[in-house]
């Protein structure tokens, strides 16, 4: 799961970056005065709808899902491993129901090209399975951890978060 998170995590950083030289060369072209490159807004588009989708399975790993504990927290901890699995086993449901669709839209999508890359638009969407795959696998782990005893994906992220607050302070 670390490897995993890990290869998510370095992706993001390599399409981060990515997008950050193409919008520096897209703005440097502009102020110099020259035409800018028209495939420019297409590939930031594009990775930008990959960096969200990657962007999930590494925010399930490390547990830093937006969510409302109130009632989580109010509960013995016997009944809120309960209501944490029904809240994971719901969300293992939209993620299948997600992971199928978008297999779907991807055998679609593959004959429709983008306008000024010529690739294949089924290659946007194929960030979509990897999303739900990577995320349902996390989310698996955690119940599984939950309901052994064990530490957390989170547990040794969860050591520097806490570096890092007292670090700010």
């Amino acid at each position: 799961m670390k490897l995993l998170y890990k290869v998510l995590s370095v992706m993001l950083v390599l399409l981060v970056l990515a997008m950050t030289v193409v919008m520096f060369l897209q703005i440097t072209m502009r102020t110099v005065g020259l035409q800018s490159f028209k495939w420019s807004e297409e590939v930031l588009r594009y990775l930008y709808i990959w960096v969200v989708f990657l962007g999930v399975p590494t925010a399930v790993y490390t547990n830093d899902l937006t969510r409302f504990d109130l009632l989580q927290t109010k509960l013995n901890p016997q009944l809120g491993r309960v209501l944490e699995t029904i809240i994971i086993v719901f969300m293992l449901i939209i993620l299948y129901f997600m992971g199928q669709g978008s297999l779907t839209l991807i055998r679609v999508q593959m004959r429709q090209t983008m306008t000024s890359l010529n690739l294949p638009m089924g290659v946007v969407y194929l960030s979509m399975p990897i999303c739900a795959a990577g995320s349902a696998l996390f989310l698996l782990a955690r119940l599984f951890l939950m309901w052994t005893d064990q530490p957390d994906l989170s547990a040794d992220n969860a050591g520097s978060r806490q570096a890092e607050k007292e670090n700010d302070q």
